[in-house]
């Protein structure tokens, strides 16, 4: 009985770090995926860079990090509307307009594809 306990106790600490590791090279590679792109961002009517957006959106993930949990979550608060204005960010990309929401989900399906 104490082995599987203990099996049980060490599973319930190393899950959650394993979960974060996963997220982090989740987040890590979709901001590969968008720093490659290529790709336009548009945030507030202003078109920026794939480069541009990436460190855009590494500046609101330090802000919000304690309350990502998912890379749904990720997404939606680093990546789909602005703070100060509320309005929704766009990706031009391949003569396509989607907002980046729905690109960034795309692309995290195409990643979840390639594993």
């Amino acid at each position: 009985m104490i082995p599987k306990l203990l099996f049980v106790l060490l599973l319930g600490i190393s899950t959650p770090a394993y979960a974060s590791n996963q997220l982090d090279l989740q987040i890590q590679q979709l901001l590969n995926l968008v720093s490659e792109s290529n790709c336009s961002f548009v945030r507030n009517g202003k078109t920026h860079s794939s480069r541009e957006s990436v460190k855009h959106i590494n500046r609101k993930y330090a802000h919000y990090e304690k309350d990502i949990d998912s890379i749904d979550s990720f997404i939606e608060l680093t990546a789909t509307k602005s703070l100060f204005t509320g309005k929704q960010y766009l990706v031009h990309c391949n003569d396509q307009v989607m907002p980046s929401a729905e690109w960034m989900h795309r692309k995290v399906t195409e990643l979840g594809r390639q594993s």
